[in-house]
């Protein structure tokens, strides 16, 4: 019967250690979560520039007032 304390106080140690590291990691999983999101969202706003064309448009104009 003399381990099963022991056992208690080794998880009174263990376990607030064990729940710190598995919310730290959720902590930096969802930052990095938050990150790719308004990654994507910056490039969907060159998703409809079209920067060939507007260059092509632009050296047709160029072309146009020589």
């Amino acid at each position: 019967m003399k381990a099963a304390g022991s056992f208690t106080v080794e998880a009174a140690l263990v376990v607030p250690i064990v729940l710190f590291s598995i919310l730290l990691l959720m902590n930096q999983g969802i930052s990095l979560y938050e990150r790719v999101v308004k990654t994507e969202q910056e490039q969907d706003m060159w998703e409809g520039f079209d920067m060939a064309g507007r260059f092509r448009n632009l050296e047709l104009l160029d072309d146009a007032l020589k």
